[in-house]
């Protein structure tokens, strides 16, 4: 759920087409500077990030609403926003700065270049590229703006990724879930810290503040740079293909065990297992059985099943377990194999 409740009290002097300008944090009192926005439509979102220029457009019906939170520390600046409903959004992050997001949270489903996005998942943004994405229901985000150069050190000893080469490149970095979720968990304590202005004050703290945010997007992007990043997103697609290719071969689904892929496919099983969680979503296993199951529906739903069980047709399609069979269609189809089966002998009496 977003968060709605706002923390800072809107002076009508500065309130202009339903945004308003929270009172920076005094330069005196603290080197980061912060500014609050009250989102009430898309036009308002168009400085997503600083040094953003894109262009909106609100996909769903609905009155759109949001908040959004500047702050910058010298040349380094972070932001974060909570909007919704639907949009896609086009344009260049930033022409001179390397732009890294995440999101915190979505109740929909969240596309960059073609790529799915989940909470968790690291976005890099190089300077100048154009970025298209598209967002549905209600999203939290969080990005950072720096130069190449500075991420480059700041991630040094750590391969390639202190190269400032690396910084210019489009990618999308997926950790494990638990990696994923503490990113999550991690960046909206320092939301909470800026919107609440619970906030260092000397050099020193303000300096271990932004180096614990590039830290937490490092720590989303460096196990997966070193097996690859984009190039491993290419991959595991063409990996998952030559699954279903394989599968394809035979007459019907049959059951085809982890053993007989990585042997045909000369694959790994653990590349196999990551490739089907990075592509599809869910693990092999889980993915065939999927298929076979669609296979079982099409063939009770055509009328087909003219002698023998459906319990038999299970068995021949790899599911030795009626029990475990019946609940797994039932979660699929939100009906049972007998009613799949009942429902064309009705039509055709």
């Amino acid at each position: 759920m977003l968060n709605e409740s706002q923390d800072t009290e809107i002076n009508p002097a500065e309130q202009h087409a339903g945004i308003f300008r929270a009172d920076p944090f005094r330069a005196s009192d603290s080197a980061i500077n912060a500014q609050d926005l009250i989102l009430e439509n898309p036009e308002d979102l168009r400085q997503a990030t600083r040094g953003a220029d894109l262009k909106i457009v609100q996909l769903a019906r609905g009155h759109f609403k949001g908040r959004l939170t500047h702050a910058g520390i010298e040349d380094f600046s972070v932001s974060a926003g909570d909007f919704g409903p639907d949009i896609r959004a086009r344009g260049v992050m930033n022409p001179e700065l390397v732009t890294i997001g995440t999101m915190l949270e979505s109740s929909g489903e969240v596309t960059q270049w073609g790529y799915d996005v989940l909470p968790g998942d690291i976005v890099l943004f190089p300077q100048s590229v154009e970025q298209e994405g598209r967002f549905t229901g209600l999203s939290r985000y969080v990005t950072i703006t720096l130069s190449e150069e500075e991420l480059a050190a700041h991630a040094r000893h750590e391969g390639k990724l202190q190269e400032p080469d690396f910084w210019t490149r489009i990618y999308r970095f997926r950790a494990w879930e638990g990696r994923r979720a503490a990113i999550c968990r991690n960046l909206a304590r320092k939301v909470a810290q800026l919107r609440e202005n619970r906030l260092p004050r000397s050099k020193a703290g303000i300096d271990f503040f932004r180096r614990s945010i590039i830290e937490i997007f490092l720590e989303g992007i460096i196990h997966e740079a070193s097996e690859g990043g984009d190039e491993r997103h290419h991959r595991a697609a063409k990996l998952v293909r030559n699954v279903e290719d394989y599968v394809d071969m035979f007459e019907m689904d049959r059951p085809v065990h982890i053993s007989e892929l990585c042997a045909a496919l000369s694959v790994s099983r653990r590349a196999l297992h990551r490739a089907f969680q990075d592509i599809v979503g869910v693990g092999p296993v889980a993915y065939l059985r999927l298929r076979r199951l669609s296979a079982i529906h099409q063939y009770l739903k055509a009328g087909r099943l003219q002698r023998g069980s459906i319990t038999q047709l299970a068995l021949e399609y790899g599911f030795d377990d009626p029990g475990r069979f019946a609940g797994y269609y039932r979660r699929i189809f939100n009906e049972s194999p007998s009613q799949s089966l009942i429902a064309p002998l009705q039509s055709g009496s």
